[in-house]
């Protein structure tokens, strides 16, 4: 039978006041982080990448007219973006040196909403949020394995993610409308099993796929899973929590929150401390945050924020008491941020 139990685990959150202008990164060596930082924006329609050593733009490439892409990932030389209100949503394949793009076409209302790529990079998940499916792409050939149905009984389901384990041999779903996580076989869709987590939306797995943290986002906490016994105890309450890092170390989570002020949780896993990081500057009306990616050596955290008056990307050092120390501008409504090395 099913248990799990809720800790009464002591929990400090503090709130970190950020000035309204920061100091700007002075190049590679004040912050050594190759490659670029990718971000979505549902508003204007467009990814764009930045320097992630110095924050010069990259590039900016154009999604389809109305298709609001939402999140993306980097895998095998290519992005892997989700575009997701358009009449036909897709995954937009984006080689971003020459800007080329080709398709992965679904059905209308299909939502394709999360996506994660393997630590290879040889599989793609997107989560087909209109549905109780998760679509896998191979990525050598850009091949779609199959949509995936989480479950063939029902049809109640909305796979809000997929997200792989370190060795890419299972794929964890997340149906945030029944509150299930549901374990896959990710190229040939065979579900292994599944377990109760309510209100399950975004997750992250422990390098020894034994763990993993989970937010209820609808139930104002993040639970950590245990995958080999199929319970869970939650380890922080906090509001509205989302998508989920961690360093390599495993000793720093940052925690995308969905509330306004746009913030960002630091979370020690060891004592399950947390530090509010407000994203956006102060006055500048409602902003809320958006997704992240965190440097695997802890120090630094790109996160995202919308709002009609302050909308971008920052940079967080958490070496320096988790203070943003560079905004880059992205009017609209960015979302989903990703890393990509050098191609």
């Amino acid at each position: 039978m099913r248990v799990h139990r809720v800790l009464a685990i002591p929990v400090l959150i503090t709130l970190l006041g950020l000035p309204g202008s920061t100091t700007p990164a002075a190049g590679n060596d004040k912050r050594n982080v190759n490659g670029t930082i990718w971000v979505a924006n549902r508003g204007a329609d467009s990814i764009q990448g930045w320097n992630a050593s110095t924050g010069e733009i990259v590039g900016t490439i154009a999604m389809r007219t109305g298709s609001q892409p939402g999140d993306l990932v980097s895998a095998n030389g290519k992005l892997y973006v989700a575009e997701e209100r358009a009449a036909v949503p897709a995954v937009a394949i984006v080689d971003p040196g020459s800007g080329q793009i080709k398709r992965i076409f679904f059905g209308p209302g299909s939502r394709p909403h999360h996506v994660h790529a393997s630590a290879s990079g040889e599989l793609v998940a997107v989560g087909l949020y209109g549905t109780d499916k998760v679509a896998v792409i191979e990525t050598e050939n850009d091949t779609l394995l199959g949509e995936w149905d989480s479950n063939d009984s029902t049809t109640n389901g909305r796979v809000h993610a997929g997200v792989f384990s370190q060795d890419g041999e299972t794929l964890y779903l997340l149906s945030d409308t029944t509150g299930q996580l549901i374990v896959m076989a990710p190229r040939t869709g065979t579900v292994l099993w599944s377990m109760s987590v309510p209100g399950a939306h975004e997750m992250v797995v422990s390098h020894n796929n034994k763990t993993a943290f989970v937010s209820r986002r609808t139930f104002n906490q993040v639970a950590l899973v245990d995958l080999e016994n199929h319970t869970y105890d939650d380890v922080l309450k906090i509001s509205l929590p989302d998508t989920l890092r961690l360093s390599a170390n495993e000793k720093l989570l940052t925690v995308g929150l969905r509330t306004s002020p746009a913030q960002l949780a630091v979370v020690n896993t060891e004592t399950f401390d947390a530090q509010l990081v407000n994203l956006a500057p102060p006055n500048t009306g409602t902003t809320t945050g958006g997704h992240q990616w965190t440097t695997p050596n802890g120090q630094f955290t790109f996160a995202s924020y919308e709002g009609a008056a302050s909308a971008g990307l920052v940079v967080i050092d958490h070496r320096a008491d988790n203070q943003v120390v560079q905004r880059l501008p992205y009017a609209g409504a960015p979302h989903g941020v990703t890393h990509a090395l050098p191609f």
